[in-house]
């Protein structure tokens, strides 16, 4: 994916870097959650969130800037789901404790 629309992509931004960035919020917000605009068949080809975001800026799914969910939002969403899978985490860590305290 990277090598064949990497031209389309680099005109869509007015550097490198910028291109860069705008993939790795799109990632990191495809992992908090955010629903992807791409058709069902083409989410399904790859798990990977990088790619899946380039496929996304290619194919013109996206607008710089706009269509993207608010990034205060994303991170409390994450924060929230970090914190609910670390509590999951540490309940287990007890119930092993107790299960082996019983026997």
């Amino acid at each position: 994916m990277a090598e064949k629309d990497i031209d389309k992509l680099l005109s869509l931004t007015d550097s490198k870097y910028r291109l860069s960035v705008i993939i790795a919020k799109r990632a990191l917000q495809l992992r908090s959650g955010a629903p992807s605009v791409l058709p069902v068949e083409q989410r399904v080809r790859t798990h990977n969130l990088v790619t899946q975001a380039m496929r996304e800026l290619a194919g013109g799914k996206l607008t710089i800037g706009e269509e993207l969910i608010d990034e205060d939002r994303m991170n409390q969403e994450y924060q929230r789901a970090r914190q609910a899978q670390l509590q999951a985490q540490l309940n287990a860590e007890r119930d092993r404790e107790r299960d082996r305290d019983r026997d």
